[in-house]
């Protein structure tokens, strides 16, 4: 099962990973921990985490859990709350873990401290949750590859938005809905 065996261990790795040690590194190691306590999930390829911020927690977890963007196990969705849900994707358990926020609010190094000694009930709150994928979603080769009619680049796993009637017109969000960038030509 994966799990994490020592905290402080694999608090050094993320501080090395993340370029400091912060109240985020701590809590994510221990949201980590619990969650793959709670879907006991065997083997990394039947493992996927949803995190909901994209601040120290989410480094803690990736090194924690060894999920990652690129293996399409990791999920980000910029919620900005201490909060990840955890999936076993071989028994469909499901369970979502946040922050209560005590100790916030204490010094770095106190806070830190209280994290670490605090139990799981008064670090963590959890609760079973059911998670609906896609299949474009899922870890694997891109399930469709489609052109976007405008740009002319390519759009992997359903992130397309089909234009009228057929599968052929379509475009990329970009195009549909704007982008976060400004072409300087």
């Amino acid at each position: 099962m994966l799990k994490v065996d020592d905290v402080q261990a694999m608090l050094k790795r993320c501080e090395a990973f993340h370029g400091h040690l912060c109240l985020g590194q701590v809590v994510g190691v221990r949201m980590a921990q619990k969650g793959l306590e709670l879907v006991a999930a065997e083997d990394i390829k039947d493992l996927i985490v949803m995190v909901e911020n994209d601040r120290c927690i989410t480094d803690a977890i990736i090194m924690a859990t060894g999920v990652r963007l690129g293996r399409r196990s990791l999920k980000f969705y910029d919620y900005g709350k201490m909060a990840a849900t955890f999936v076993n994707l071989k028994t469909d358990v499901a369970w979502r873990l946040h922050s209560r926020g005590e100790g916030d609010q204490l010094p770095k190094d106190e806070s830190m401290a209280w994290a670490l000694a605090a139990s799981d009930e008064e670090l963590l709150s959890w609760r079973s949750v059911t998670v609906d994928f896609n299949p474009g979603d899922l870890p694997g080769p891109p399930v469709r590859i489609a052109q976007c009619n405008r740009c002319g680049e390519t759009v992997l796993d359903y992130r397309d938005v089909p234009q009228g009637q057929g599968e052929d017109l379509v475009l990329c969000r970009a195009c549909a809905f704007g982008t976060y960038y400004q072409p300087m030509t």
